[in-house]
């Protein structure tokens, strides 16, 4: 089970696809909702990241789908050795660099951060026969998702409820007049710096491609959000438009939060149930 849990927001805006079915939101309905970042792991929470699986819940969800494929080939008589292993979440990044602290280490590139897995990895794993692949592919696809929803955000094809919410908060933010007065003072600030944007919409500046460099237009881009309202702000406008939707559907949002809930449970049973520890759960 290596990586069994890459997990991370979509790269690009869903909103261009929603742009002509964007509901009429008043963002002060959601007045006070405020994003969290952590500028030493990069990671972000909004409102609706409760109805998402956390990084660590994906791990755990995942794994124990992946054992369950395992007693499938198991059954057809092979031997099977677990990967093991944690998985990988990059930083939301949808806004350019936040993190001043990562800042200074990565310059422009998100962090990707390390979420411990349920077994230690194995350091290699035996060769397999083609039928044991054969059947290993076979149980992959009879196994599924053996009843444990994907609760990530960004999956193509999700027209899911908090799909939905928080697509269209993405949109109605990067329409938002205060949004729009950030990202204009955050150009500025940059072309007078010297800095170009990568391209039109982009939150990406150009640089000479060395790390030093990275990291001086990174710091720099950074002074230049601080100065315009704090990098934080476009964050909490995002906030802001997803609890101002989650008020019309809180009973619907109930019931997914049970769901995952339940789910998150019922892995965590097939993980003790395969010899998983609890203190690794």
């Amino acid at each position: 089970m290596a990586c069994a849990a890459c997990s991370g927001p979509p790269a690009s805006s869903p909103s261009e696809s929603m742009a002509t079915s964007l509901p009429a939101i008043d963002r002060s309905a959601g007045a006070g909702a405020k994003a969290s970042l952590n500028e030493v792991s990069g990671e972000v929470l909004l409102p609706m990241s409760a109805y998402w699986y956390s990084d660590r819940e994906n791990v755990i969800v995942n794994s124990a789908v992946a054992f369950l494929i395992y007693d499938c080939v198991e059954e057809a008589g092979f031997t099977v050795a677990p990967w093991g292993g944690g998985g990988k979440a990059l930083q939301d990044y949808r806004f350019g660099q936040w993190s001043r602290p990562l800042a200074a280490r990565n310059g422009a590139m998100p962090e990707i951060r390390e979420v411990p897995g349920v077994l230690d990895e194995q350091p290699e794993r035996p060769p397999l026969s083609a039928r044991q692949q054969e059947e290993e592919v076979k149980c992959t696809n009879s196994v599924g998702r053996a009843g444990l929803p994907e609760l990530l955000e960004g999956l193509a094809g999700d027209t899911s409820l908090q799909h939905r919410i928080t697509g269209n908060a993405v949109a109605l933010t990067e329409r938002d007049s205060d949004y729009l007065a950030y990202r204009k003072s955050w150009e500025d600030c940059v072309a007078g710096k010297g800095l170009k944007v990568a391209e039109a919409g982009s939150w990406n500046l150009s640089s000479s491609g060395s790390k030093e460099d990275e990291i001086r237009v990174a710091l720099l881009d950074l002074e230049c959000k601080e100065a315009s309202g704090g990098a934080r702000k476009p964050y909490d406008i995002l906030a802001e438009y997803q609890a101002a939707q989650m008020k019309d559907h809180q009973a619907e949002l109930n019931a997914l939060a049970e769901e995952k809930t339940a789910a998150v449970e019922r892995a965590k049973q097939i993980l003790r149930d395969h010899g998983v520890a609890d203190a690794r759960l």
